[in-house]
């Protein structure tokens, strides 16, 4: 029988090589996947080491560190992540933020140390950065924190967060459900660490802009593309003086005007102070686009122009 031990301590140690990493470990090597992509560009839609938008950030850093797929959307990895008390989050939690008014707009993975790595869109720095969570911006804009490696019996679980003001009901849109957050691959068996069960559905894309309207007409060109196969839903928040009905006008531009296409027409009341978010689109063509809002009289109060790009260019 003797001659067997050396052969059972070989297994053994073989087996401790394989074993999955602890929650701690996963966590640390979330940081470090974010930390190596400081500095790659932002771009609505992008989900790849070349440019990324928000959500396709947190995605691809999970999906590269632990084998899980989370949802394509800010709203979608809100939805499916574990609630997480704010002063309980821990390094390679999801933070979410509301950027637009009135809904999660816009996550991030957090550092630890009052810090959040996340691509940002706008502000004197875009792409993949580093931000202090003390900032005005982030401190006004923070709604919630959400796990993926919640241990099971956490005391970090809070109650649902509770409305913002101001805030309209999302719209219902066509086959946007949002899906628990699934393996992408052989899921990592980590005792003590809770995984969303399977049977997400692919998404598309989802980037929420948001912008307001003011008294004063504005004209802005967006610096940042969006990638094709991406959804891009505005939310329109009424800044002016006053409760105003908006005429909101979409299309795709042309330099003959008469080849310009109008995707979407409607008319909506905002109260002042509140927002309103309209019906996203899909965007399956390159080109230039175009939002325009206008007052009940006609008058122009935004432009806003865009471009989408082929996805992957």
């Amino acid at each position: 029988m003797r001659r067997f031990i050396p052969a059972l301590f070989i297994i053994l140690a073989l087996g401790s090589l394989r074993a999955e990493p602890s929650e701690d470990e996963l966590r640390k090597r979330i940081v470090a996947a974010a930390l190596e992509l400081r500095g790659v560009p932002y771009v609505y839609g992008a989900e790849s080491p070349s440019a990324f938008d928000c959500s396709g950030f947190t995605r691809y850093v999970y999906s590269k560190v632990t084998g899980l797929s989370l949802p394509r959307s800010a709203r979608g990895q809100f939805a499916s992540g574990v609630p997480v008390a704010k002063d309980a989050a821990k390094p390679g939690d999801i933070l979410v933020f509301d950027t637009v008014g009135g809904s999660p707009s816009h996550v991030g993975i957090y550092l630890g140390q009052g810090q959040v790595i996340h691509a940002a869109s706008a502000g004197n720095k875009t792409g993949v950065i580093v931000s202090e969570l003390a900032e005005s911006y982030y401190a006004t804009r923070f709604i919630a924190a959400r796990s993926y490696l919640a241990s099971p019996g956490s005391k970090a679980v809070e109650a649902a967060e509770p409305a913002r003001p101001g805030a309209t009901p999302l719209p219902a849109e066509a086959g946007s459900a949002t899906p628990p957050a699934t393996p992408a691959g052989p899921p990592p068996a980590t005792p003590g660490v809770a995984h969303p069960a399977a049977g997400a559905v692919d998404e598309a894309p989802l980037a929420q802009i948001g912008f307001d309207v003011t008294d004063k007409p504005s004209v802005y060109a967006d610096k940042i593309p969006a990638a094709t196969g991406t959804r891009i839903a505005f939310t329109i928040t009424n800044r002016s003086s006053a409760d105003a009905t908006f005429e909101i006008l979409f299309y795709k531009a042309n330099v003959d005007f008469r080849k310009t296409v109008t995707l979407r027409r409607e008319r909506t009341a905002i109260a002042r102070g509140a927002s309103r978010e309209i019906e996203s689109y899909l965007f399956t063509e390159p080109g230039l686009y175009r939002l325009i809002v206008k007052s009940a009289d006609n008058d122009q109060l935004v432009e806003r122009t865009f471009k989408v790009v082929e996805a992957g260019k």
